[in-house]
């Protein structure tokens, strides 16, 4: 107990453990995001074809330590401790032309710990933190691309404006009105979903880690516990949880959605409306599913799709709508 005790001390007082964590928080939790919004705009604008797949680390360790320098971060002593590595030892699944919003999950961000805070920081503990940055990556790539889509369509509108009075001017400016709505509605759902995870990681999860650290903790088993525990939350905070696998399958896919738009949007002239209701029908169903799966889901639980619903679905738009389906296709039949 009392080599235990001197143990903590040593690691909060002369290895700045709370400095390592604040850390992983910073960076794997994207807490100062503007260094992961030009990452992420670096690995999507990269031509990952035009190098040589035992290079393409390299480069894109180059593409971290860039973006860190040119962000918020610049002046963390921490920051040097970054890496990223391939989750499996196959350099082929390196990304390549993939506008997938699973691209970049074979990227690892990983984080460089020395003894004695390793005896804290395992191997399983940071392969949880970088599961974490996956997540968090995917839906900055859904927000990019739907920012990308914004930006896209405040320079058409000029286009709209000419000719009113044709026939084809009103067939553009219909189609234009479907995908300015569909944009905002997929928007909706990510802007919630990044709001809704930063919030309850850094109110709620975090607030109650420091208070564990500060009560609970007396040896390293506890500390080992009140440092699991609060990695648990951060699972079941981005879905990530063995028991929410539907959960996140359907909100992966309506991440999907908005990378399909993207693409989608970028025709222009040559749009073709029909990609964008699929594209449509896609999100709706999977807001459906979504919502059966909180139908389902025990409302007691803290971190949980009940939580996260309540933020998406504020005004009920969402349950009205669908109840109102539901009731039309009952009464139908």
């Amino acid at each position: 107990m009392y080599v235990s005790k001197l143990t903590i001390k040593l690691l909060e007082e002369s290895f700045s453990l709370e400095h390592h964590l604040l850390a992983l928080r910073r960076y794997h939790m994207m807490e100062s995001a503007d260094w992961a919004d030009l990452f992420i705009v670096s690995l999507w604008q990269h031509k990952w074809y035009a190098t040589e797949a035992d290079k393409r680390i390299s480069e894109i360790q180059g593409l971290l330590e860039l973006s860190v320098q040119r962000s918020s971060c610049e002046k963390d002593h921490y920051k040097d401790r970054l890496f990223v590595y391939m989750k499996e030892q196959d350099s082929s699944s390196l990304p390549s032309l993939s506008t997938g919003i699973q691209s970049f999950n074979g990227l690892g961000l990983g984080y460089r710990v020395d003894w004695p805070v390793s005896i804290v920081l395992t191997p399983g503990a940071l392969k949880i933190y970088a599961q974490i940055f996956s997540f968090l990556i995917q839906v900055k790539l859904a927000s990019s691309s739907l920012t990308e889509v914004w930006c896209s369509f405040k320079e058409s509108i000029h286009f709209t404006n000419q000719d009113r009075s044709s026939n084809v001017h009103k067939s553009k400016s219909r189609n234009f009105n479907i995908m300015v709505k569909l944009r905002h509605q997929i928007f909706h759902f990510v802007s919630t979903l990044q709001q809704y995870v930063q919030s309850q990681h850094s109110h709620v999860s975090w607030c109650r880690f420091l208070q564990s650290l500060k009560h609970k903790v007396k040896d390293l088993t506890d500390l080992d516990f009140v440092h699991m525990d609060y990695l648990k939350d951060s699972q079941s905070i981005c879905f990530l949880s063995n028991d929410m696998k539907q959960i996140a399958d359907i909100i992966q896919s309506i991440l999907q959605c908005a990378l399909d738009f993207r693409s989608v949007a970028r025709l222009n002239e040559d749009l073709d409306v029909s990609q964008v209701l699929t594209i449509k029908q896609t999100f709706n169903q999977n807001m459906k599913q979504l919502y059966a799966c909180y139908l389902n889901s025990p409302k007691n639980v803290e971190f949980s799709l009940p939580r996260f619903w309540e933020y998406l679905d504020y005004n009920h738009h969402y349950s009205d709508v669908i109840n109102e389906e539901l009731g039309h296709r009952i009464f139908s039949i």
